[in-house]
């Protein structure tokens, strides 16, 4: 087998898992329900250049003062997919006294990576800059992102907001989460997700997590399910080794796969909720308990 047929088997999680479509499928019923259990949301347009919005999702006791924030990034390759599946993911935060943001940004080709990642940056910027009149507490901001949602979460994390902005600190976030996260995109421009993504030498080099030096500050939690297979074990692996001095160990959770540990964020009592839960420092008792 030639590297690319290796590398093209091992990131096509659609052909990994059998009856992959139900997951969309299913994502799309639980952020319907989601919608009618947790109402209290905001529809923000957060990067005036691009118009591109996400929902601040408030907890079911209502919006209180100084609200600690966990923003979302979905995955889809950067290239498909949207905020509107992963409300459901609120589930995991409402019962908390937590708010979740979920983010929009525009897929590649329409764009390419770097303005990709300035959107979400922006995302970010714009939850602290409008913090006080939101409710929320900008010394408490938190990201997570599934499979490029994860790459995304890093990257965030990576950021010298001071650079990004001048009216901003040097750290936004106090921590990220990848689930089966993406951090070396070099093995991305050898497979199948090239044709589509186009990406430079310069991305790869400037956009990959697990080239950069490791924050300053801040916290990054890596979690990948045991049925990924290899190359996400692999991907988890690198960045811990290169951002080791911030991060937990990569934690191989079993029995999901790339398509149900996303699913498991419906369920507040899942360990992937807890785990995100406690690297905010939430107290692990809900309103409804």
């Amino acid at each position: 087998m030639s590297d690319r047929e290796y590398l093209d088997r091992e990131y096509n999680n659609q052909a990994k898992v059998k009856n992959f479509k139900n997951y969309v499928g299913e994502w799309r019923a639980l952020s319907a329900t989601a919608r009618s259990e947790i109402p209290n949301v905001k529809v923000l347009t957060y990067d005036q250049k691009s118009g591109q919005k996400l929902d601040l999702i408030f907890p079911l006791e209502g919006v209180t003062e100084s609200l600690p924030v966990q923003v979302f990034f979905h995955g889809g390759y950067w290239k498909a997919l949207d905020r509107e599946l992963f409300y459901f993911v609120a589930r995991s935060f409402a019962d908390y006294g937590i708010a979740t943001a979920v983010v929009d940004y525009e897929l590649i080709p329409t764009i390419q990576m770097p303005e990709l990642i300035r959107q979400c940056r922006e995302s970010i910027a714009f939850l602290y800059r409008q913090s006080e009149r939101l409710g929320l507490d900008n010394a408490n901001i938190h990201c997570f992102g599934h499979s490029a949602g994860g790459h995304i979460s890093a990257m965030c994390l990576a950021t010298d907001w001071s650079q990004f902005a001048a009216d901003l600190p040097d750290q936004i976030l106090q921590s990220a989460t990848g689930i089966s996260g993406l951090y070396d995109l070099e093995p991305i421009s050898n497979c199948f997700l090239q044709d589509d993504l186009h990406l430079s030498n310069e991305d790869v080099s400037e956009l990959s997590p697990a080239y950069l030096d490791a924050p300053a500050n801040g916290q990054m939690q890596i979690i990948v399910g045991s049925e990924e297979g290899p190359e996400y074990a692999k991907q988890s692996e690198s960045l811990y080794r290169k951002w080791e001095p911030i991060s937990l160990s990569p934690i191989n959770m079993n029995p999901y796969n790339h398509f149900t540990i996303m699913s498991a964020f419906a369920d507040p009592t899942s360990a992937p909720a807890q785990m995100v839960r406690q690297v905010i420092g939430s107290p692990e008792e809900g309103v409804r308990s």
